[in-house]
């Protein structure tokens, strides 16, 4: 079609009321400025939904589902998996090889590893977490997205379950041991330091060595979105409450290297999370190796007074 057709079209629809959708759907956002941050993403896709993510997970309104046992992950010490790591300049992202593999009791099918990427905030200045528990952050959040029966992205995002996220805290502290692979992680943070740089990997470390010794039954689950434009309500989200624990030059490592331009005189990246969103009414379920204490624990109940009132009555009898 002839260009000068097509902005006379543009120009009619709008007179018309019209709304002009181009190929770009998430249109332009950011992190930084109210322009195009999260105040701004409202009218993105289904940011403005119902069913968005994070949330802030109150464990004792959880519900506990004795059938959510243990996740499996398949693949995951493989180090050959991680294939390659970009700055994206909203995030760093690394790119999984095929073969790593998603199955728990809960999920409806099993769901195949395409990356991962983090969450943070300026150190241990700021957390960054994008979830939190009981209205408390941790300094990153790591999160791994799978995609249902190995569907491409795309399809993924037409399913009202194509995605299951795992996510994980990290947590900086003075008292943590060194993490030989997280070390190497950060080293090769200076690789990808402007935005849209792409480093090869090279086996140095694997999935499951940045996940160290989490306990993978304790968990928290709940159907929610993705938490960047377009904020797609197709994901299947595992929250792990307890923290991965790195010495604090791991966590300062982000935001001191990465770059959100391609130039070293840009802006560092930091504080690239989403504030948290309402549950509204959606349940939030724990697995059986969470003990989830009742809201109302703390009252004693009416019966369970009674043999003290007893007691009580008793004593004060004999004086």
């Amino acid at each position: 079609m002839n260009p000068t057709w097509v902005q006379h079209l543009i120009v009619l629809g709008t007179l018309l009321g019209v709304r002009y959708t181009s190929t770009d759907t998430a249109g332009p956002w950011c992190y930084d400025d109210p322009k195009c941050g999260p105040e701004a993403w409202a009218a993105l896709g289904d940011c403005n939904s119902t069913r968005q993510s994070p949330i802030n997970i109150v464990t004792p309104a959880a519900v506990r589902n004795p059938n959510l046992g243990p996740v499996c992950l398949t693949g995951y010490g493989d180090a050959g998996k991680l294939s390659s790591m970009k700055n994206t300049g909203k995030t760093v992202d690394v790119h999984l090889a095929d073969g790593l593999r998603l199955s728990a009791q809960g999920l409806p099918a099993t769901y195949t590893a395409k990356s991962f990427h983090l969450h943070w905030g300026q150190g241990e200045v700021r957390p960054g977490s994008e979830h939190f528990i009981n209205h408390k952050g941790f300094s990153m959040e790591l999160h791994i997205v799978h995609t249902k029966n190995d569907l491409s992205t795309t399809d993924a995002l037409k399913d009202p379950e194509g995605i299951a996220v795992l996510a994980f805290f990290i947590q900086a502290t003075a008292h943590a041991r060194p993490s030989p692979s997280w070390k190497s992680f950060t080293q090769h943070l200076e690789k990808v330091a402007l935005k849209g740089k792409k480093t090869n990997l090279d086996g140095s470390f694997s999935l499951r060595g940045l996940l160290d010794s989490v306990d993978l039954a304790r968990y928290y689950r709940y159907q929610g979105s993705l938490t960047t434009p377009n904020c797609d309500e197709v994901v299947v989200w595992t929250v792990f409450p307890d923290p991965i624990l790195v010495p604090p030059d791991v966590v300062a490592a982000f935001p001191s290297i990465l770059n959100s331009t391609d130039s070293h005189a840009g802006p560092r990246l930091q504080n690239n999370y989403r504030p948290l969103q309402s549950l509204g009414n959606r349940q939030v379920q724990a697995s059986a190796a969470l003990r989830v204490a009742p809201s109302s624990s703390s009252t004693p109940r009416p019966a369970a007074l009674i043999p003290l009132l007893i007691s009580i009555a008793a004593i004060t009898w004999q004086l």
